[in-house]
């Protein structure tokens, strides 16, 4: 198994294991990737060529709360017949890694309050549940 920076000439098998994981996601033209942007990372695990899990994380650089700067981590995927190998835990230690080496004081998640192995994941990675409600706002 290989952890890299999703290439940009993956973003097709990427949509396939997201769109597997997710029941769909946007077209592949609403996909806009920059490998070498400053402010996120998508992170895959490989087998061979093929991509069997991601995780995305943005970075928030700002500096009002003692919880910043922070990272916000979301589309935490492994396809179904790869899961239970430790590659969710594979890739969360990257971004663990890329949180210390970088200053960042905490790592945050949103997930759905039905995903009930995500919930045991996060939990025995050492992620809290906060008491935090989720609000969205849509523009389309």
């Amino acid at each position: 198994m290989i952890i890299e920076k999703l290439k940009p000439q993956d973003i097709g098998k990427y949509k396939n294991l997201i769109d597997s994981c997710f029941d769909g996601s946007n077209e592949i033209e609403k996909y806009k990737y920059d490998e070498n942007s400053a402010s996120y990372r998508i992170i895959v695990a490989k087998d061979s060529d093929e991509i069997i899990g991601s995780i995305t994380f943005y970075c928030i650089d700002l500096f009002t709360f003692s919880f910043q700067p922070t990272l916000e981590i979301f589309n935490v995927c492994v396809k179904k017949e790869y899961r239970g190998k430790k590659i969710a835990k594979t890739l969360f230690e990257y971004v663990f890694d890329f949180a210390k080496k970088n200053d960042y004081n905490s790592i945050n998640l949103t997930c759905l309050e039905t995903a009930y192995e995500a919930h045991h994941l996060y939990e025995s990675l050492g992620f809290n549940k906060t008491n935090s409600v989720k609000y969205n706002l849509s523009l389309v």
